[in-house]
This record gives C-alpha cells, sequence and structure tokens, in this order.
C-alpha cells in the first residue's frame, strides 16, 4: 500500500524497528509451547467455520514479540489466494483506540481540554439542540467515553464513511443525537468518534490521514497501513464477503471520508502486531527513557474515566466457570478488571464485509487480535477463548508494579525485631500519628507477646510482597504456626506506619487454617 509518501516511508524504515526495540519487554516470559499453539489453531479452525468467514488471520504477541500468528482460509473466493502476514484487512472500529490516542496526544500537548466544550473545537457543534434545558455542553471527554448522550448508531454510522468535511459540517447544524442527557450514560456512539476526527484536524491543523501517518504509522513503521482502498495493491486487500442463501456474496468496499475516525483503517496482521505492541510497551510505569511517538503516560492514559457497567461473565465458549468482571469504557477500549488476567483492554470492530477484535493484557505483556473477511464476524469469540488459554498456561507473567520504597522496606524490617522483642518499639521504627491513637501502645505489647506464645519464633526474613510503594503483605513460617500480615505508611512526608495487621494462623484438628484473633479488632 502506497498511502505515505517516500520520506516518511524511509523515516520509518529508519526509526520504526528503533523505536519497537526501545520499548523493550519489562515482562517476565511466559511458554507459548507447541501443544497450547495447536489447540489454539483449532479454536480459529473452528470459529472461521462458526462464523462462516473465507478466512481469517491471528497473532498472539507475548513480550514485546509476535509469539505465533496464523492465517486460515483465503482473502478471495473467486481464486482461493491464501491470506498471508501482508494481506490487508479493514479494521473497522478498533481504528477508535487510533483516533483516542490522536485526541490523548494532541491534550497532553496543552493544544486541547478533554472538558471543554467540543464546541470551541468544532463550532458546528453550537447548533446541536440538547434533550432537556438543564443539559451541560458535550464535551471532548464524553465523547472519548461515549457518554455525550448520542444515540447508538451502528448501522447509520458504517454508511456514512464517504461523507466530505463540507456534508458533515451541514450534517451536524440539524442533527439531534440525544438519546440521553449528557454525562448520564454511556452509550456507544461513532458520531461522537467521527467528531473526534473533526476536532483532531481543527486543532492540528492537519487531516486525519496525515496525523495517523505522522504520529503512529510512520514511526512505528506500519508502512502497509493506511486509509484508502485504491492504494491497496489488489493482491495484498482481503475482500470482503457476507454469507447470505449459502453462499458467499461479495460487499462493495466503503469509500473512505470524514467518518473514517469511526473505523476507517486498512491494516495488515504484521503492521497491526507493531501498534499493539508499542501499546502494551506503555506498562508498566518506570523510569526508562520514553522514545515512542505519542508518550508512555499518554498510551496508559486510554483506562482513565471509565464509565463503569454492569458486571458479567467474559463472552466466549469456556465462560461458564469464569469469574465475574467489571467492565467500563475508557478512551477507545472497552476497559475490564479480571480476576485472573488482570487489566483487560479490548475492542471489536464490525463492518460490511469485515470482522475484527483485539484484546491487550498490559499487565501481562500479552496481546491477541483477530481480522475475518465477513460481514460482522464474530471474532470476539475465539479471541477471548485464547486469551483464556494463555492466561491459565501462565503465559506472560503479571507485570511488576512500581518498586517499594525503601522507607517500607526498612519498617517492615523494624517490625520483624519488634515481634522478636515483643515490643511494637522494640525495632526502632516511628509511627505516624494516628497509630497508637487506633491501638495503644499498651495493647500492643500486650497482643505481640500473646501471638509469640501461640506461634512461637518466626522467620520474619521472609521478602514484604509490596502492592504498591508504601504498602504490602507478609507471611512469616513460625514453629507452630503462621502470621499473616499488612502494612502500610501515612501518605505524608516522612512516610511513617499508620496500619499495621499481625493475625496468627494454626492448623486445627481437621488440618483446616484457623485464625487466632486474640481480640484483634
Amino acid at each position: 500500500m502506497n498511502v505515505i509518501t517516500t520520506v516518511r516511508l524511509s523515516l520509518a524504515a529508519a526509526f520504526g524497528a528503533a523505536i519497537l526495540a526501545a520499548h523493550a519487554p519489562v515482562h517476565a516470559k511466559g511458554a507459548l509451547d507447541k501443544a497450547l499453539i495447536e489447540d489454539i489453531d483449532s479454536v480459529f479452525n473452528d470459529a472461521r467455520l462458526d462464523v462462516k468467514a473465507p478466512g481469517l488471520i491471528y497473532s498472539i504477541i507475548v513480550d514485546g514479540k509476535v509469539a505465533h500468528t496464523k492465517s486460515i482460509g483465503v482473502r478471495e473466493t473467486e481464486t482461493d489466494s491464501a491470506i498471508k502476514k501482508d494481506t490487508v484487512f479493514r479494521i473497522a472500529s478498533m481504528t477508535k483506540l487510533m483516533t483516542a490516542l490522536l485526541i490523548l496526544d494532541l491534550h497532553d500537548q496543552g493544544k486541547l481540554s478533554l472538558d471543554r466544550p467540543a464546541e470551541t473545537y468544532v463550532p458546528e457543534l453550537k447548533f446541536l439542540k440538547y434533550p432537556t434545558s438543564d443539559s451541560r455542553r458535550v464535551t471532548t471527554r464524553d465523547m472519548l467515553n461515549h457518554t455525550a448522550g448520542f444515540i447508538w448508531d451502528d448501522p447509520w454510522a458504517d454508511r456514512q464513511m464517504a461523507r466530505t468535511n463540507e456534508e458533515f459540517n451541514a450534517f451536524l447544524q440539524r442533527a439531534e443525537p440525544f438519546s440521553h442527557a449528557p454525562g448520564s450514560t454511556y452509550e456507544y456512539s461513532n458520531l461522537g468518534y467521527a467528531i473526534l476526527g473533526r476536532i483532531i484536524e481543527n486543532v492540528s491543523g492537519q487531516s486525519f490521514t496525515e496525523r495517523l501517518q505522522t504520529r503512529i504509522f510512520a514511526p512505528l513503521g506500519m508502512k502497509n497501513s493506511g486509509l484508502e482502498v485504491a492504494d491497496i495493491a489488489d493482491e495484498k486487500r482481503a475482500y470482503g464477503y457476507n454469507w447470505i442463501n449459502n453462499t458467499f456474496t461479495d460487499e462493495p468496499i466503503l469509500a473512505s471520508g470524514s467518518f473514517d475516525p469511526i473505523g476507517g483503517v486498512w491494516t495488515t496482521a504484521d503492521d497491526y502486531a507493531k501498534f499493539v505492541t508499542w501499546v502494551l510497551s506503555a506498562w508498566p510505569a518506570r523510569d526508562d527513557a520514553d522514545n515512542g511517538p505519542i508518550p508512555r503516560r499518554v498510551v496508559r492514559s486510554v483506562t482513565d474515566g471509565s464509565y463503569i457497567l454492569d458486571p458479567g461473565r467474559r463472552p466466549g465458549l469456556q465462560s461458564t466457570d469464569d469469574c465475574v468482571m467489571s467492565s467500563g469504557y475508557g478512551m477507545g477500549l472497552h476497559i475490564s478488571r479480571h480476576c485472573k488476567a488482570g487489566a483487560v483492554l479490548r475492542h471489536g470492530g464490525g463492518f460490511p464485509g469485515f470482522g475484527s477484535y483485539v484484546i491487550m493484557l498490559p499487565e501481562r505483556g500479552v496481546g491477541v487480535f483477530a481480522f475475518a473477511n465477513r460481514t460482522y464476524a464474530q471474532m470476539y469469540v475465539p479471541v477471548w477463548d485464547t486469551i483464556a488459554k494463555l492466561v491459565e498456561a501462565g503465559v506472560g507473567e503479571e507485570l511488576g508494579i512500581l518498586p517499594p520504597d525503601p522507607r517500607l522496606l526498612s519498617a517492615y524490617e523494624g517490625i520483624g525485631k519488634a515481634y522478636g522483642a515483643a515490643r511494637i518499639t522494640g525495632g526502632g521504627v516511628q509511627f505516624s500519628d494516628n497509630f497508637f491513637l487506633d491501638r495503644s501502645e499498651e495493647r500492643w505489647n500486650t497482643q505481640l507477646p500473646a501471638i509469640r506464645e501461640t506461634v512461637g519464633d518466626c522467620n520474619v526474613s521472609e521478602p514484604i510482597k509490596h502492592d504498591g510503594r508504601l504498602s504490602g503483605s507478609f507471611t512469616w513460617n513460625c514453629e507452630k504456626g503462621r502470621v499473616a500480615g499488612y502494612m502500610t505508611l501515612s501518605p505524608v512526608n516522612p512516610n511513617l506506619i499508620q496500619m499495621l495487621r499481625l493475625r496468627p494462623i494454626m492448623r486445627n484438628s481437621s488440618g483446616r487454617d484457623m485464625t487466632v484473633d486474640f481480640n484483634w479488632h
């Protein structure tokens, strides 16, 4: 695809690999063995038949590298031409994350405010007719989060792709999109993301295409990605199909236009893997040099401001025994927290002729995505099931959070000494002003000897398992049982111990753990 100039292509060649290399993986590697790969391949083989797609391709990213890519079926039915890693698919609404990142990038540069009325940047929005007299003005953040109050519009919006900017301006002056008052609830709106595209153009002075190329595609070396189908060599393009009357029927390609920010991107598995790898590399927060096209802090901010939805079990064929997740919509991504996978960033894409899905686990350094060439192909099922298999297999160990503050480690060492002395101040530790108000020194000095008498001497050299820079849990193995503990430092300098719990644990006659309370309330 010849979608960027020779100059930009040379820049991508020169800098793309360097930028990706600068985002060296910081995750512990997991095992993606032959049996697991074969199992996952079978998931997608079945999925292609289930969704009745001519073909699909999927990739797994682990630890900053493509661990596995597999194509199944054909890109074009007349000649049975096979799908390859450089076959170009339209990813539809998976474009929205890129749109969101461009907005957040401009916000980070101080060129726009997410919380000012969006009409500040798109004057045509002043003509919007609000649903109530007390509705507040729609903001850029509202549209990022799908909380603008606009009606869900997938069927309508897909057919607006080719609108010119002039047509879009005229439409906005007579638009009545409100289903709810702004900010009152979540409702998915493509119109909102089309308006975000106009904000990008008006604020940056570049077209959406140019901004996408200069800030994401060219720096990451995504040389086969763009918005214009005319730029794709015919032998490289996945043809779009629908399954009608038990046969594959050609789907006309939706033309590029002012609605591109909702879903216009064409890309390959190779290119999109570069994008997913770069996004994942933004986690965790750290002190390393940040040489990416958009700063790591900006990429991580896609999880900001999620509107929390009702909890529910994950989709997929293996979901019956899985845990419940809480979910919301951040900036261009659905955001969930899963009991085993941690943070889950996900989005699907569906257009006439195409279906796609991506899941990223930033706390494990794992990503999975799939493209298929059938109308609204539901790729979320095999992608979710693949993620479940990877997590169960331990692929991509959990990321370490920020390292513990040295003061936490020092205070923890002092608590171990205090236990040995059976006196709360016996370890030379300092406590914040609330500590002895919450539990008196006298009470502590009564309880510590009682705990020692119950479980005996303990191995207090066991490392603390920090869950933040200033807090953590620990378990001491003792002569006659265990001690489970938790401690936090105060939020002011000096960061002194504000809370400490020590719970002795014994085995009862049936062999089960039993906590000995000692009036520990």
